[in-house]
């Protein structure tokens, strides 16, 4: 595996009066100190991580500056009315309007030359912003490579655009993935890896619209090559524009390995709308709709607070920004090497966690199990798809928003996404950290202690406790507080699973009953009872 260097990636001098100097030396600027009268552009900002950054940004200090965030012109909705809703969460209801004035929007394309910005917009941003963070992207594992291309290359080549043109940049932070290298083996250092393709000409591929008539998914697996989808792909390709274009620039790449709710910061167990990834997953899963996961026990699964990834890009902003460097830094957010947690462990976390903390209702008990292949694919038909089509499930139990007819179209669009998750489950990446560590390191005490981003300290168990609950308090809008009456619903409800199993007894022996007889009709029935017991 070609892995770019620090030394053979220099394409151009350092600027003059840049020194090369001890990376890691300590300077006497908190990070809070960094940020104060400094006005910061985000892209992603009305995602589930740019939300949670934009509240951090507000509490590194008093005096930061205008947070500008960009977001797409869409028909009927007002940009103002949108950074209004978003600023009406929870995790912001500590600040004053005073302070809330300082996140504004600004309307653009990410892929569109300057964003689309109308010349006096370009020049009033280039006078004032000086740090940049770069989030927004398509997280589509099935994302069509063009999508994927414009939003994940392009996007961030307009971004690196926009950066050289700020007249004063303290710090640009792009969040990509630890997955970006998830074609290579072994333990996935904390330098960028060489693309098979030049970022340049997948640009421009992009833009040219013969290259995509009659495009397959085969003529697109064989450009991927070994990625195992257009997000990966494209995010290594983002990062080794990054190298080419930001050479003695102040940047950073930051990447998470799987994003959670929150730990600590600014609440415990912010989840936001919980409608991706595993957090979608834990939607489901306590209201006792996703009762299954695929991959192996022994595998890990390296998961990550988000205030975790958040501290780490605050404390890279203030990083580069306080040093001068000669190619971007890279750091991995990640749990797997210093703190594992195997799918077994998680899964049985999870289900002592439910009975811990049971939502106010919920479909069937909630309780999850790992299967692989035809188990997976049979325990998933006959107990989520057969019962979404026979039964009626309440709307409020399902994601918010969603209506009650499409349970069906959701319950096939989850399928499909578990399935292309399930590469990531079936293998043990491994992360080094000694880059993430040791910038760690360089902070003063009380710095260390507020944008900890060091997974060691997790307590998987308290976490995944943390996570539930805020699913049940900010997704479903329940009480955050579990009581007496939950837990005796719970206790109705294990009655009723068994009761269940008992009645799905009677049903196959009263079938077989009446096509076979009694006395051949009771040792099948046991035995296909007994399959799907263990099933």
């Amino acid at each position: 595996m070609a892995v770019i260097t620090r030394s053979e990636n220099i394409e151009k001098p350092l600027p003059e009066g840049i020194e090369k100097v001890d990376k890691h030396k300590s300077v006497p600027v908190s990070v809070g100190e960094f940020f104060a009268y400094k006005n910061v552009f985000i892209t992603g900002g009305t995602g589930f991580l740019g939300t949670v950054l934009i509240e951090a940004l507000l509490d590194t200090h008093p005096d930061i500056g205008i947070i500008y965030v960009l977001v797409r012109g869409k028909r009927k909705v007002d940009p103002n009315e949108r950074i209004t809703r978003l600023l009406q969460k929870p995790i912001f209801q500590k600040y004053n309007e005073t302070v809330l004035q300082k996140v504004v929007p600004v309307v653009g394309e990410l892929s569109e030359p300057n964003f689309g910005f109308k010349n006096d917009l370009l020049e009033e941003l280039a006078d004032k912003v000086n740090i940049i963070y770069h989030s927004a992207a398509t997280i589509k594992f099935s994302s069509p490579l063009r999508t994927a291309i414009r939003t994940n290359l392009t996007g961030t080549m307009r971004t690196i655009e926009f950066a050289k043109k700020l007249k004063n940049l303290s710090a640009y932070i792009y969040c990509s993935t630890a997955f970006c290298n998830s074609n290579n083996r072994g333990l996935i250092m904390e330098d960028v890896y060489k693309s098979q393709y030049d970022p340049y000409e997948m640009m421009k591929m992009a833009e040219d619209e013969t290259s995509w008539v009659d495009f397959t998914d085969a003529k697109c697996k064989e450009i991927i090559r070994d990625h195992p989808n257009t997000y990966t792909f494209t995010k290594n390709l983002a990062e080794n524009l990054m190298i080419s274009e930001m050479s003695g620039l102040p940047a950073a790449i930051v990447r998470p390995s799987i994003v959670y709710g929150t730990w600590e910061h600014p609440i415990e167990g912010w989840v936001g709308n919980a409608n991706s990834g595993h957090l979608g997953f834990l939607a489901g899963f306590i209201k006792g709709v996703f009762r299954t996961m695929c991959g192996k026990a022994s595998s890990v699964i390296d998961i990550i607070p988000c205030d975790y990834v958040i501290n780490a890009s605050l404390v890279m902003g203030w990083y580069v920004g306080t040093r001068k460097l000669d190619v971007p830094e890279v750091i991995h957010c990640t749990s797997g090497e210093v703190n594992p947690l195997t799918l077994g462990e998680l899964s049985d976390i999870m289900n002592a966690s439910v009975k811990r903390h049971p939502p106010d209702n919920f479909v069937w008990k909630p309780k999850t199990k790992l299967r692989n292949g035809w188990r997976y694919n049979l325990f998933f038909y006959l107990f989520h798809m057969l019962p979404a089509m026979i039964f009626h499930i309440p709307e409020k139990i399902l994601p918010i928003g969603m209506p009650q007819h499409t349970a069906l179209e959701y319950m096939r669009v989850f399928n499909k996404g578990a399935k292309a998750f399930d590469y990531f489950l079936d293998r043990d990446f491994r992360y080094s950290l000694k880059n993430a560590l040791q910038i760690m390191s360089v902070l003063n005490e009380k710095d260390k202690k507020r944008y900890n981003f060091d997974s060691t300290l997790c307590d998987w168990s308290a976490f995944i406790d943390r996570c539930l609950i805020g699913v049940r308090r900010f997704y479903f809008r329940e009480s955050a507080v579990t009581t007496s009456w939950h837990r005796r619903y719970w206790t109705i409800f294990e009655v009723l699973y068994y009761v269940g199993y008992a009645l799905i007894f009677a049903a196959i022996f009263g079938i077989l009953k009446t096509l076979v007889g009694f006395y051949a009709g009771l040792p099948i029935a046991v035995l296909v009872w007994a399959f799907l017991f263990w099933l």
